[in-house]
């Protein structure tokens, strides 16, 4: 299997993986799982916008208070170390995650934003 392939093949089951468990999460409160798969997909997407070959990345979640925790971690296609941080205080389907977060390749920074995605799009009943 291919490279693209196989990491096409790796998304998908963790999204199904975390679409399972999502069932089990509070509703009052962010689900982790569901944080975690759309930090990973929306940050994997923006690094790959500025610039940077994504080899692979993993998010997990802890839930806090009023947010979510965000911890990234991954590798480039040359094997620099990727780490995805912070906090999401609101996660719009698979859309958008709303927070702050900071990405850095190796020592240098690559973005540091208040929202990862298409924040501006409201996903509503029939659309």
């Amino acid at each position: 299997m291919g490279k693209a392939r196989r990491k096409w093949a790796v998304a998908a089951l963790l999204t199904a993986a975390a679409a399972a468990a999502t069932g089990c999460e509070p509703a009052d409160g962010l689900g982790t799982s569901a944080v975690s798969v759309t930090t990973d997909q929306l940050a994997t997407h923006a690094l790959q916008q500025k610039g940077v070959d994504v080899q692979w990345l993993s998010c997990s979640a802890q839930s806090k208070t009023h947010h979510a925790s965000v911890d990234c971690v991954g590798r480039t296609d040359d094997d620099r170390k990727i780490s995805v941080t912070g906090d999401v205080t609101e996660q719009l389907d698979d859309l958008c995650v709303r927070g702050r977060l900071t990405a850095t390749v190796g020592a240098r920074r690559v973005f540091s934003v208040e929202g990862l995605g298409n924040c501006d799009r409201r996903h509503t009943a029939g659309s």
